[in-house]
């Protein structure tokens, strides 16, 4: 006999529309509260020579404090979202910004590198939360033709986290140690998690349709394991991701070596790319729900970040930094029309959480092997050329996995 629901998820159809204030007020929130898990994911690097000569470590060594993040992400993906789907999303948040919150603190107290480690593991446990539960919240406050700009605007949690903290991280680092670097990371993972559980919460029903709608039943959840297209929309932004997370890895090492330009200017020139992504996510979501499409937008950014890829070792400069731009651009057209998609694709937005886990999978598995793929192959004596010039080709079989996918239109 399948659990009595949870009251935060018994929601009813309609939803609001995309104009109501409350919708709106919970896409904000829940942007806030995301930005948590870059911020405190991206808050390494920014001050990494720093790390390493406080606990006395190599690059390599220093470099678990990332992957760990990713392997967490991976192997709780499917986990994450079938949590979500039974505990609510209030539950969710609590454990999303709790993790974050004690594995911060665990941080700033770690006496030893293995500690920080363990702490990196519990933070990575937040966010594998915060990325199932944000996306499907939204999917149940907006409806199918003006979701795809909530989307947008949600999307943008990674690059503004990120770009946060590169500027952030050092000068806090400066103020104090490193330590202080990660106090900051859990008084803002504290303070947004508290206006979560207060501002974010179930769309209201009409009173004619106040009934709850029924549970996801479990053969409903091995439904959703089981359809093709979600996969298929998976494996385009793991091939995505692949690809983005292993140039963006290596573009800074190779303008310094290659192009003899400082890692300093290297980062203001990648940066840029992040800057325009954070401009075309909306108006990625904008364009899809006018098309009443979701594959199409997808679709032409991976095409898109194909053209630009091989461009990345041909210009320098003024050059460089316009290809960065369009990469930078066409990504903003990929992630949140993925995410829409995914929630649609299962005909269900109540499953939405189970289907941002799938999503996960892809996403986690793209960033774990993009820089070690990129990097062996770079190692092996191919060249810088062959290395970004291949992929252009991971990127249009993203477009082909993506395409193939039956999405339904809006």
């Amino acid at each position: 006999m399948a659990p009595s629901p949870t009251p935060d998820l018994q929601i009813s159809a309609p939803r609001p529309t995309g104009a109501d204030r409350a919708a709106w007020l919970v896409v904000a929130v829940l942007l806030l509260f995301s930005i948590a898990a870059p911020l405190n994911q991206f808050k390494v690097p920014p001050i990494l020579p720093i790390v390493m000569q406080s606990f006395a470590i190599s690059v390599g060594t220093a470099g678990l404090t990332m992957s760990v993040f990713v392997i967490t992400g991976l192997l709780l993906a499917l986990p994450a979202g079938l949590i979500f789907q039974r505990a609510g999303y209030r539950l969710t948040t609590m454990l999303a910004g709790g993790s974050i919150v004690a594995g911060a603190v665990w941080g700033a107290f770690s006496p030893d590198f293995s500690s920080l480690l363990a702490s990196r593991v519990i933070e990575g446990i937040g966010t594998s939360f915060m990325a199932v539960m944000a996306p499907a919240v939204v999917a149940v406050w907006f409806p199918a033709h003006q979701r795809g700009v909530a989307m947008g605007i949600w999307s943008n949690w990674v690059p503004l986290g990120s770009v946060i903290m590169l500027f952030l991280a050092p000068a806090l680092a400066l103020m104090g140690t490193w330590r202080t670097v990660w106090w900051f990371g859990a008084a803002y993972a504290l303070a947004v998690s508290a206006l979560a559980l207060v501002v974010v919460r179930p769309p209201p029903a009409r009173p004619s349709e106040a009934r709850a709608a029924p549970p996801p039943r479990a053969g409903a959840m091995g439904q959703v394991l089981r359809n093709g297209s979600l996969w298929l929309v998976s494996l385009a932004f793991g091939l995505f991701n692949l690809a983005y997370i292993g140039s963006i890895t290596f573009l800074p090492t190779y303008l310094n070596t290659a192009r003899d330009v400082s890692l300093p200017v290297a980062s203001e020139w990648i940066g840029v790319g992040a800057v325009v992504s954070m401009i075309s996510a909306p108006l990625a979501g904008i364009v899809s729900d006018r098309l009443r499409s979701r594959k199409i937008p997808y679709v032409v950014g991976l095409v898109l970040t194909a053209v630009a890829a091989p461009l990345l070792v041909v210009f320098t400069g003024g050059g460089l930094i316009a290809v960065v731009a369009l990469q930078g651009f066409a990504a903003g057209f990929v992630a949140p029309n993925i995410f829409a998609a995914a929630v649609e694709v299962v005909a269900d937005e109540h499953l939405g959480g189970l289907a941002m886990g799938v999503v996960m999978v892809g996403q986690n598995a793209g960033q774990l092997l993009g820089p070690a793929l990129i990097g062996l192959l770079i190692q092996s004596g191919a060249g810088w050329a062959w290395a970004f010039g291949s992929l252009a080709l991971v990127y249009l079989l993203a477009a082909l996995a993506g395409a193939a996918a039956k999405t339904k239109p809006l």
